[in-house]
């Protein structure tokens, strides 16, 4: 069923919310397996080693870091992967490693055979992340892809909310538990992706759909011009701070104060849970507001100034309630560039596969993230906090060169 779009020639189909629905459920248990050992690094530690030494801490942070360290390599072959098999195959393949190996997590309880599954998962993880501009351009009309690639960033962003909150919740029932309801919640979705999700509508629903990509060594190079670098090293420095954050949250915010005993172990997860669901309503009405006047710029430039400000406020303040209200914002303002950037990216480096912009500025934001958490993982633990600062610094460069940045007008193509 389709209809016909008011303002131009090209048709929209209906279906369009079906396939992103799905997409979503998927890239909300690919991030649910990412992070779930984050809010419970120390009983994790208790779980596989019996112990909380230093070491066994570190491991237990490895099985999120090794999302980022796989992203690194298998980045260009998920990006022509996707570009080879379409959104649904390409896309596919992590949404079938995912489901399988995230399940497969749950039957050995030894540590090296999780983190051998979690490695899997992890090679999984670039086919769905780098896959959301090329849903939104495959699918959605001009007017609603800022929207579509929020949305679909919502749900990577929900899964990385439910995995602080869940694991916490079911503490009480076991770290085993909590594996099986994961694993048994990927596999569920890889199935009903695989039976509903579609490559692409009958026809194109805007411009940039219906236009041939460039391809190969080309369409590469020409992604690395100043524009698209300093985007770049935004998304680096602001994903990755995120990454790190999301990694290390239960102990960079070891030292709370005025936790409500009734909260006990869930404090952490319940403080990364708030931060996330402030991004899922920042990234929803700030890529809506985005859209509506088709400005990139300024919110870019929002989104890492306040970040700035925000990552003080984390090293200064110790009250737990204080800390949730931050979170919140903190979430609002920069969660909410990521889709606006992905978007942007994909829009100035045209006709590069978005498939391709999207993969580079993911794997920025995860070498970036494995820096940013190795700083969490060998620093005394007396100084831990500190990462607050060198997060506040490398905000504030960002928003520098955030105004070196042209806007949306100066990319846009003729319909």
């Amino acid at each position: 069923m389709s209809t016909v779009n008011s303002e131009t020639k090209y048709e929209v189909s209906s279906y369009r919310w079906v396939v992103l629905i799905f997409f979503i459920l998927m890239a909300i248990m690919t991030q649910m397996i990412w992070i779930s050992f984050a809010p419970i690094t120390t009983e994790a530690a208790q779980y596989f080693f019996g112990n909380e030494s230093t070491t066994s801490l570190n491991l237990i942070l490895l099985l999120s870091m090794v999302f980022m360290i796989v992203y690194l390599p298998v980045n260009y072959f998920a990006s022509k992967g996707i570009e080879k098999f379409g959104l649904k195959w390409g896309t596919g393949i992590g949404v079938i490693l995912t489901g399988v190996f995230g399940f497969l997590r749950a039957i050995v309880p030894n540590y090296w055979v999780v983190f051998a599954f979690q490695i899997m998962c992890a090679i999984g993880q670039p086919f769905v992340l780098n896959s959301f501009t090329k849903l939104a351009i495959n699918w959605f009309p001009e007017k609603e892809k800022a929207l579509a690639v929020s949305l679909g960033t919502v749900g990577i962003l929900l899964g990385a909310a439910l995995g602080m909150f869940l694991p916490g919740m079911f503490l009480s029932a076991g770290i085993g538990t909590i594996l099986y309801i994961l694993g048994g919640g990927a596999l569920f979705f890889m199935v009903l992706y695989l039976i509903f999700v579609k490559d692409k509508p009958d026809s194109p629903p805007n411009a940039y759909s219906d236009k041939p990509m460039e391809l190969g060594i080309k369409g590469t190079r020409d992604l690395f011009r100043i524009d698209f670098l300093l985007l770049f090293i935004l998304v680096l420095l602001g994903a990755g701070i995120f990454n790190s954050l999301s990694t290390g949250i239960d102990l960079l915010f070891a030292d709370m104060t005025n936790v409500p005993i009734v909260l006990g172990e869930d404090a952490i997860g319940i403080l990364g849970g708030v931060m996330i669901l402030g991004g899922i309503f920042g990234a929803v009405i700030l890529s809506t507001l985005s859209d509506k006047f088709r400005k990139r710029k300024i919110f870019l430039i929002l989104a890492v100034s306040t970040s700035t400000v925000f990552a003080l406020l984390f090293y200064f303040i110790k009250d737990f309630i204080a800390l949730l209200i931050i979170a919140f914002f903190f979430g609002f303002m920069l969660i909410s560039a990521l889709p606006i950037g992905f978007t942007f990216g994909a829009e100035m480096t045209y006709p590069v596969p978005e498939e391709t912009s999207n993969g580079w500025l993911m794997w920025s934001g995860q070498l970036s993230g494995i820096l940013l958490i190795a700083l969490v993982m060998f620093i005394p633990p007396a100084g831990i906090k500190y990462n607050f600062i060198i997060y506040a610094v490398l905000f504030a460069i960002a928003t520098v060169l955030a105004f070196f940045l042209k806007d949306l007008k100066d990319y846009e193509i003729k319909k």
